[in-house]
């Protein structure tokens, strides 16, 4: 039986898959790769979430001591959690997904605004896309050696706001031009 799992089951089992960690360690990992920029994730559901993938059978745990810390729980994929994962990254890999976008639900309720508002925070908006471009192109660009898979994801994060940034042109050329 093919188990659906959401995105954040999919980024802890792949976490724990590279290495068996404990809670804070997958924290770690996801802060230092910088994943809350596109994954929502916090502290308290990394918690839930592999709770959640131990009563699935996908991780399991273990109480572990070290030196005079109090037991923490070390988690370890199962083979049905490999299992699970790989199924998952096809499934993402090969499917589209619907965008749940801030930006989308700003611009239904914007009837509300005055056409003034509404140039002030797109243009703000657009400040901070190109702002936000920038910052990652450089990133990019350092030089650093980087893993194949954090290249590709900054890659599409850019190709992502370069699109928002064209169309938050064009709707601000609209609104200037009393289009709307």
């Amino acid at each position: 039986m093919v188990q659906i799992l959401s995105n954040i089951e999919v980024i802890l089992l792949s976490i724990v898959s590279e290495k068996p960690s404990y809670a804070y360690e997958i924290d770690k990992t996801i802060e230092c790769r910088d994943m809350r920029r596109w994954v929502r994730v916090g502290v308290a559901s990394i918690y839930q979430v592999l709770k959640r993938l131990e009563e699935k059978e996908l991780v399991y745990s273990q109480k572990e001591k070290e030196g005079r810390m109090p037991d923490r729980k070390r988690y370890y994929i199962t083979d049905s959690g490999r299992v699970a994962l790989a199924e998952a990254s096809k499934r993402l890999l090969s499917n589209l997904e619907w965008y749940y976008l801030d930006l989308n639900v700003g611009l239904e309720t914007s009837d509300i605004l005055t056409p003034e508002e509404m140039i002030s925070c797109l243009t703000k908006r657009l400040s901070l896309v190109k702002s936000n471009i920038k910052r990652m192109k450089e990133n990019f660009s350092v030089g650093i050696e980087m893993p194949y898979k954090k290249k590709e994801v900054i890659k599409n994060l850019i190709y992502f706001r370069e699109a928002e940034e064209r169309f938050l042109q064009e709707i601000l050329q609209e609104l200037h031009g009393g289009q709307l």
